[in-house]
C-alpha cells in the first residue's frame, strides 16, 4: 500500500481508538477527512498530517494535545524513525530509509493496476457548447481542454462518463447568423460600406456563404435547407478543430430539437401546475430608464422563492425562449437520462445562471440534483511581450485554429489546465516556442526522453539486465540520497494526485505534479555532473547503477501515464 493511503488508514484507526477510550460515538466519521502531505522542507520530516487540527473539534480539545496522543501510538511503529509535533498541531513523520525503498517497489508492483477505491458513477459532462456562428476562438479552447481532460481523469478512476456538446442552434444568435449569410449571398460577396451593424462582421461567414453558393449554384435552396447547411457547415468546422485538439464528444444535443413545441408545452404545464411559474410582469431592470421601460406579460419562474432578487423570465412576450428556459429544458433532459452527476464547464460570464439553474432543478424534481458547474476565467494571449487584442464583435478575433498552427496541440492542452478553472491564464506564445525549462511542456517531455536515453544506455552497458522484469529482485538499499528519496515520495503520491484531481474536478493538480517531478528529476540528473558518485550509471558499481536505473524507470512510467491522461504527446527522444 502506498504511503498516503497506508498512513491515512493507520491514523484513522488510531483516532477511532482514542474516541472509543473517551467513550465518544464513532458512528458519524464517514465524512471525516484529513491530509497527508509531503513536507516542503526535510527538517519538517518526510510527510506531515493535519489530523489533530481536524479531530480536535470532535474531542473538544487542543490540536497540540491530540497530536501528542497520536504520537504515543505512532512511536510504536517500526517503520517510523521519529515523530515531531509542531504548532498549531501538525504531526511530522520521519521514516527509515528502507521504508521509502520498499515504497518504490510497491509503486512498480501496482503500476497500471491501481485501485482508486472510488464508487463508479454515471456522469454527464457537458463542455464547449460554442454557438455555431463562427470558428472557435482561443477562449473556447479552455473549456474544451478542461472538459476533455476532466473526462479522461474521471474515466481513469473508474467513472462512466458521457461527453456532451449542447448545440445552440436556436435563438437570436442563430437568426443573426442566418441574416449575415443571406446578406453576403444577396450582395454577391462584395464588401459593402453599408454593412449593417446588426450582422456578424469578418470574412469567415462571407467564405461560408461562398462555399454554400458554389456547392448549390445550380439549385435554389429553400430557406430552411439553407439554414441547415449553414449551421452544419460551421459545426463541422468546429468538430474538425476539436478533433485536432484531441477532443471527442460522444453526444451532440440540439437545442432546436429539445425546444420543440411539445417539449416546451410539457415543461410549461409542469411549472404552472407546481406553482413555481406564473404569467406576470417582470420587474424593471435597474439599468433602463422609466420612460423606456414597457411592461409586458410573460412566463416567469418564481426565483424569489429560492433567494433570487427577482423572478426570472422563461418565455418572452413574443413567444421566444429565454436562455434560462432553454437551460431548464436541456438539464431536465439530462435528469431524465438518470445520470448520477451532472458537470458543466461554462464561461465565467454565465456566473448568474449557476444558482438559478440549481434552484430550478431542485424545485422541479423535488430533490437535490447533483450538479457541478465549473466556470472558466479568461485567456489572455501574449506575443512579443504584449497582449493580443481580440474582438469577436469586430470580426478580428483570434481563432483556436490559428493558435494550434503556431504552437501545436500539446502547448494548448497544457496551458489550458495549468491553473484552476477560475484563475485567469496568460498564454505567452513565445514561451511555448522555446526549448528550455520556461516551456513547461518541453520540460516534462524532455524528462521522459532523458529517462528513455538513460535506460537505453544502461541496457547497452549492463549486459543481461532486463530492467522491466528484474526490478522485483533488485536490492534498492543503495538509494539513500535525499534527491532519490524526494523522487520516490513524489512518484508514490502520483495516484493520490490523480484521485484528488478527480474528486475536486481539478486537472491542474496533475499538470503541476508532472512539472514538479520533471524539475526534481532534472536536478537529480545534473548533480552527477558535479559529483561523480551521484551519477546514475557508475561503471564501477553495478548494483548501485541498477538501483538508480529502477528509479529512472519509475519516473518514466509516471510521466508517460500522466501525459497520457492529459492527452499530451510523450516522445521517446528529443
Amino acid at each position: 500500500m502506498l504511503f498516503q493511503e497506508s498512513l491515512k488508514k493507520k491514523l484513522f484507526s488510531i483516532f477511532e481508538k482514542i474516541l472509543i477510550e473517551k467513550k465518544i460515538n464513532i458512528s458519524n466519521l464517514n465524512n471525516f477527512d484529513f491530509s497527508i502531505d509531503i513536507s516542503p522542507k526535510k527538517e519538517f520530516g518526510d510527510v506531515s498530517s493535519n489530523i489533530a487540527m481536524i479531530g480536535c473539534k470532535i474531542l473538544k480539545t487542543s490540536p497540540m494535545h491530540l497530536a501528542d496522543e497520536f504520537a504515543i501510538y505512532l512511536k510504536k511503529e517500526d517503520k517510523i524513525q521519529k515523530i515531531e509535533i509542531l504548532k498549531p498541531g501538525f504531526i511530522n513523520f520521519f521514516f527509515h530509509e528502507s521504508y521509502w525503498q520498499n515504497q518504490l517497489k510497491e509503486y512498480l508492483n501496482i503500476n497500471q493496476k491501481f485501485d482508486y477505491k472510488i464508487k463508479s458513477k454515471k456522469i454527464c459532462l457537458e463542455y464547449v457548447s460554442a454557438n455555431p456562428t463562427g470558428l472557435m476562438h482561443i477562449g473556447h479552447a479552455r473549456g474544451a481542454v478542461l472538459g476533455d481532460t476532466l473526462s479522461s481523469i474521471l474515466k481513469e478512476v473508474g467513472h462512466d462518463v458521457t461527453d456532451e456538446y449542447y448545440i445552440n442552434d436556436a435563438g437570436e444568435q442563430i437568426n443573426k447568423l442566418l441574416r449575415t449569410v443571406n446578406f453576403h449571398l444577396s450582395n454577391n460577396f462584395e464588401s459593402s460600406s453599408s454593412f449593417p451593424d446588426s450582422l456578424y462582421p469578418g470574412d469567415y461567414l462571407k467564405n461560408v456563404a461562398k462555399v454554400i453558393h458554389k456547392e448549390n449554384k445550380k439549385n435554389i435552396l429553400e430557406q430552411s435547407n439553407l439554414n441547415k447547411k449553414v449551421i452544419d457547415y460551421i459545426l463541422n468546422d468546429i468538430k474538425e478543430d476539436l478533433k485536432t485538439l484531441k477532443v471527442n464528444h460522444k453526444n451532440f444535443i440540439s437545442e432546436k430539437k429539445l425546444s420543440s413545441k411539445d417539449c416546451v408545452d410539457k415543461l410549461k404545464k409542469k411549472l404552472l401546475d407546481m406553482k413555481i411559474a406564473y404569467y406576470g410582469f417582470q420587474e424593471k431592470p435597474k439599468n433602463i430608464d422609466n420612460d423606456k421601460w414597457e411592461k409586458k406579460k410573460q412566463l416567469l419562474f418564481c426565483s424569489k422563492k429560492f433567494g433570487d432578487d427577482s423572478d426570472r423570465a422563461l418565455i418572452k412576450p413574443n413567444g421566444s425562449l429565454t436562455y434560462f428556459m432553454s437551460d431548464i429544458l436541456y438539464h431536465q433532459n439530462k435528469v431524465e437520462r438518470n445520470f448520477d452527476t451532472l458537470i458543466n464547464i461554462w464561461g465565467v460570464d454565465h456566473f448568474g445562471y449557476v444558482k438559478r439553474l440549481k434552484n430550478a432543478l431542485k424545485a422541479i424534481n423535488k430533490k437535490e440534483i447533483h450538479i457541478q458547474i465549473k466556470l472558466t476565467a479568461l485567456v489572455n494571449l501574449l506575443k512579443n511581450n504584449s497582449k493580443m487584442k481580440m474582438s469577436k464583435r469586430a470580426g478580428n478575433y483570434i481563432s483556436m485554429r490559428d493558435v494550434l498552427k503556431e504552437v501545436g496541440v500539446d502547448a494548448i492542452r497544457f496551458i489550458m489546465i495549468s491553473r484552476n478553472a477560475d484563475k485567469k491564464i496568460d498564454f505567452d506564445l513565445d514561451i511555448f516556442l522555446q526549448k528550455n525549462k520556461d516551456n513547461p511542456v518541453f520540460y516534462i517531455q524532455y524528462a521522459h526522453a532523458r529517462c528513455t536515453s538513460i535506460i537505453n544506455i544502461a541496457k547497452e552497458k549492463l549486459v543481461n539486465f532486463n530492467i522491466e522484469s528484474n526490478f522485483k529482485s533488485l536490492n534498492l538499499t543503495n538509494l539513500n540520497l535525499n534527491e532519490e528519496k524526494l523522487i520516490i515520495k513524489q512518484i508514490c503520491s502520483f495516484y493520490n494526485v490523480i484521485k484528488s484531481s478527480a474528486q475536486n474536478y481539478e486537472p491542474h493538480r496533475i499538470s503541476n505534479f508532472l512539472y514538479d517531478l520533471a524539475k526534481i528529476f532534472h536536478n537529480y540528473w545534473s548533480i552527477g555532473n558535479v559529483d561523480e558518485s551521484k551519477r546514475i550509471i557508475i561503471d564501477e558499481d553495478i548494483e548501485l547503477s541498477k538501483a538508480r536505473i529502477v528509479l529512472v524507470l519509475a519516473v518514466k512510467l509516471v510521466i508517460k501515464k500522466g501525459l497520457s491522461i492529459l492527452k499530451i504527446n510523450c516522445p521517446e527522444n528529443m
